[in-house]
């Protein structure tokens, strides 16, 4: 199974991942921040997308 994370202002992809980590352990590494469109992330507002590949 592969996880994207992605900002959900710009749609830029933050991380990509074999496993799934926490959403703290991800943003922790980009200062809680897109690092494309600078939009704050939050752990509270977060969409979950599933698609088959």
């Amino acid at each position: 199974m592969s996880v994207e994370i992605a900002c959900g202002k710009c749609g830029e992809k933050i991380k990509d991942m074999k496993m799934l980590k926490s959403l703290k352990d991800v943003m922790k590494h980009t200062d809680g921040k897109c690092p494309s469109c600078g939009q704050k992330l939050s752990t509270a507002e977060f969409s979950l997308d599933v698609q088959e590949k």
